[in-house]
């Protein structure tokens, strides 16, 4: 009996390291795709180029006790050069001042719409369907084509670029597109060390995974900057969002599913805070997790209707917690190896080796290579080489905090805890926005 255990506990382990090479294959192949333009999107560039006409843009911004954050978003979407811009702010059942921030905000662009106990509070995704539910018959788009309506959801912390809307409306033009995604990028990156972390994180996340699946035809959305048509959410009946608890990934599989092309522009970015505090990353990061682990149910649907590059893209990314949980274990027994390592060197035991340099090859190879992606959208903020290269060795490390995140979702799933809890923000550093957007627009048109 313990011979057969044995087998089996040496099964697991080849089988986890089989997939964790492939895995570290798809990342190598999707940064490869990711400095490369997709032809088809070289043919919609033409295409549009001869369409007529604009599409009417609402920003629809779900708000949950938003106060500290709330008046400068206004004033910047207020701000952005389109013809035709609504705003409407979901007040999910806020105790603090946000909605009468929304209500004394002088431009007639700006309107409150309101969600009260016991219906508010239910989620993200409900506050959603609730907000799409009243614009489909409001005033707001009397006259106008859900098709010729792009509705762009906004975190109550973001800031859009200023070109945000010059860059992405244009694409609309194309009726095969149902949703377009942009960067996103951490404001306060140069002031602290997890909230540079997230910014590299999202910005490997952007530059390389979707920009790499443009050409395979399966772009995700977020849940900030995300644009959408009217008519694409029509499609999916009456609540487009799911209950899931990551309702913005659950959106663009569906939308896939459903026909429509989505796109990504990495010229675009919306600007949001970084969690500062480890505690409150990992509440985050867990409620994320656990939303993907109920993305799962999607994998029956994807297998029938979709086909090829995007349905093989599709099931890798919908089932990569498993993975990252399996190579949990992996990266404890190196922990435990490096442990012993540093023993040996202190101890004079030590004998050197190749397969040290092969250990950091396989540990910190891929993230050097992302970190020269990285370097390049960082280096007008004054980032050098040799800092980004010090950057991506943290990011290893910071990499880490997912496994705790990935098993605590895990196990409130086993227990059904499905609860929704919001991220918690501070009060801005106004100027400290402002010198980040500047940057990023020097960045995009360089």
């Amino acid at each position: 009996m313990i011979l057969v255990f044995g087998h089996r506990i040496d099964l697991i382990l080849v089988l986890a390291v089989v997939l964790v090479a492939l895995s570290v294959l798809y990342g190598m192949f999707i940064l490869v795709l990711s400095r490369f333009e997709p032809q088809r999107s070289q043919h919609r560039r033409v295409k549009i180029a001869t369409v007529p006409g604009h599409h009417k843009v609402v920003f629809v911004i779900p708000c949950l006790n938003e106060e500290r954050v709330q008046r400068p978003s206004l004033e910047r979407l207020v701000g952005l050069d389109h013809p035709d811009v609504q705003i409407m702010v979901i007040d999910d059942g806020s105790d603090d001042g946000t909605a009468e921030i929304v209500r004394s905000f002088p431009d007639p662009r700006v309107h409150l719409f309101q969600r009260t106990l016991p219906h508010a509070r239910e989620g993200k995704g409900e506050a959603l369907n609730a907000a799409i539910q009243y614009l489909r018959t409001s005033d707001l788009i009397a006259g106008t084509s859900h098709s010729d309506v792009v509705v762009c959801v906004m975190d109550a912390d973001g800031r859009l670029d200023p070109h945000a809307l010059d860059d992405v409306m244009p694409l609309f033009k194309d009726n095969r597109l149902g949703a377009v995604q942009i960067g996103v990028r951490i404001n306060n990156r140069q002031q602290n060390l997890l909230a540079r972390m997230q910014d590299l994180e999202f910005v490997l996340y952007t530059h390389v995974f979707q920009r790499g699946r443009r050409h395979l035809g399966s772009v995700g959305l977020g849940g900030n900057g995300q644009f959408v048509r009217l008519s694409a959410l029509d499609g999916l009946g009456v609540s487009p969002w799911s209950r899931s608890l990551t309702e913005d990934l659950d959106l663009g599989v569906r939308l896939l599913m459903d026909g429509w092309q989505t796109e990504f522009v990495s010229t675009a970015s919306v600007h949001q805070q970084g969690l500062v505090d480890v505690k409150r990353w990992v509440k985050q990061r867990t409620r994320w997790f656990q939303g993907h682990l109920q993305s799962w149910n999607l994998v029956p649907w994807v297998l029938r209707d979709l086909t090829g590059s995007r349905r093989a893209d599709l099931l890798y990314h919908l089932t990569s917690p498993f993975l990252l949980l399996l190579t949990s274990f992996l990266s404890l027994a190196f922990a435990f190896w490096v442990l012993d390592l540093a023993v040996g060197i202190v101890t004079g035991h030590a004998v050197v080796s190749g397969w040290w340099l092969s250990s950091y090859l396989i540990a910190f190879g891929p993230a050097l290579l992302y970190g020269l992606v990285y370097w390049s959208q960082e280096r007008h903020s004054g980032l050098n080489p040799v800092k980004a290269v010090g950057l991506v060795h943290l990011y290893v490390l910071y990499a880490v905090l997912w496994y705790v995140a990935g098993w605590k979702a895990a196990w409130r799933a086993v227990r059904g805890h499905n609860g929704w809890a919001k991220t918690e923000r501070v009060v801005e550093n106004q100027e400290q926005v402002d010198s980040s957007a500047r940057e990023l627009t020097v960045e995009a048109h360089a």
